[in-house]
């Protein structure tokens, strides 16, 4: 089994999906290059408007497309409604990744500058930089 910040192949076609606009079925298309790539278990269920995907921490994701992003109300230790624009992004969230892995890349980089040397990163080095933008 490959890990998941080893392949650069699957990373780059789920970075060029980005470029598309939100999309269920790209996002199941998505979900299943993941799943099939680095053996995770991610159960699909439903069909447009709504598909519910359920991973192997027992997190459900019910998403939907309003607006040009996906809504998603996630369901494991809290009930939490968010939107996202990126469909790599959401696909390895689905998958049971905190982040995509280039932002995981970077938040290394972060910690390691900063000389933290731990194995679980704190979640400082996973905050998105915001623009305001006029």
């Amino acid at each position: 089994m490959a890990h998941w910040l080893e392949v650069p192949d699957l990373e780059a076609r789920l970075q060029a999906v980005d470029q598309q606009p939100p999309s269920l079925e790209l996002l199941r298309e998505c979900v299943a290059a993941i799943v099939a790539a680095l053996e995770r278990d991610v159960v699909q269920k439903g069909s447009p408007p709504i598909i519910t995907f359920l991973n192997h921490h027992g997190a459900f994701y019910n998403v939907s497309i309003h607006a040009e992003e996906y809504q998603i109300i996630y369901v494991h230790h809290a009930h939490i409604e968010f939107a996202l624009k990126r469909t790599e992004e959401l696909a390895w969230r689905i998958c049971g990744y905190r982040c995509t892995p280039a932002e995981m890349r970077a938040a290394r980089a972060r910690a390691e500058r900063d000389g933290f040397t731990g194995e679980i990163l704190p979640n400082e080095y996973f905050v998105r930089v915001r623009l305001n933008r006029t």
